[in-house]
């Protein structure tokens, strides 16, 4: 018996009637729980084998949207190259297929990445314990595991940096703040991403910040569906609360495609 609210339980059979559908998820807070050391996150046990089962299924896409980089994202994840799941690390900025988000990468980006990177790590001199994580097209600074304060501290010196450069976009979320040099994010991509294989509907889980951007274009009015998971202000349709409720979304519409 599934302790999904019944309004999601709908919204979910009804998605996965479709034809063709797109069923994107984030990793870190969602397939994977948070932990104190990003580099030993793993999904929760079923989940993978469960979204296998949904891509295996005529007319589905799935798709694992992180911040991560593309290589620590398959890593991770434990998704194969020769797999049909598609991941795209970066907000959207490393999609494993090629998708058109608008954003092309150029020496001018290559500048606006060095300039970053330079100015996280200045922040980093000065507020020892934070860490720089440079991406394909940004940079993060990282606080997990710090005093409150101090980690307050650190995101609003890095706000502070980024605010003084051009050409960037920054991109907040929990216990990191992010500066990008493209404008890519998650909703961008997940819609090219569903123009690209031709998928009538999107079921996207979220549970940060980076992933409003996610659930702002995708409308339930549209027969989208969009779900954040754990507490916090959200635009999304519905809201479950942890990896179990996750797991049961995931085997919800493997068990619908199935039938």
């Amino acid at each position: 018996m599934s302790n999904l609210d019944p309004a999601l339980q709908q919204a979910l059979t009804t998605y996965a009637a479709h034809d063709r559908i797109l069923y994107g998820t984030d990793f870190d807070g969602v397939l994977a729980p948070l932990v104190l050391d990003p580099s030993t996150s793993s999904p929760i046990d079923g989940s993978v084998q469960a979204l296998r089962e949904v891509a295996a299924s005529d007319g589905a896409t799935v798709a694992i949207v992180s911040g991560r980089d593309l290589a620590t994202l398959r890593h991770l994840s434990g998704i194969a190259e020769d797999e049909p799941i598609v991941l795209i690390g970066s907000h959207g900025a490393q999609p494993s297929i090629p998708l058109d988000t608008g954003e092309v990468w150029d020496d001018a980006a290559a500048d606006r990445l060095h300039t970053v990177v330079d100015a996280l790590e200045q922040v980093v001199a000065q507020h020892p314990g934070t860490r720089v994580e440079r991406k394909a097209a940004g940079a993060a600074l990282h606080t997990r595991g710090m005093d409150g304060d101090v980690a307050n501290e650190a995101i609003a010196a890095a706000e502070d940096a980024a605010r003084q450069l051009v050409g960037v976009h920054i991109i907040a979320g929990k216990n990191v703040l992010e500066i990008g040099v493209l404008d890519t994010n998650k909703g961008a991509a997940l819609r090219a991403l569903a123009d690209h294989v031709g998928s009538q509907v999107i079921c996207y889980l979220g549970d940060d910040r980076t992933d409003e951007r996610a659930f702002e274009v995708l409308p339930a009015s549209a027969g989208h569906v969009t779900i954040k998971v754990g507490a916090g202000d959200t635009v999304a349709a519905h809201r479950i609360h942890d990896s179990a409720d996750v797991l049961a979304v995931i085997r919800q519409v493997a068990s619908a495609r199935d039938s």
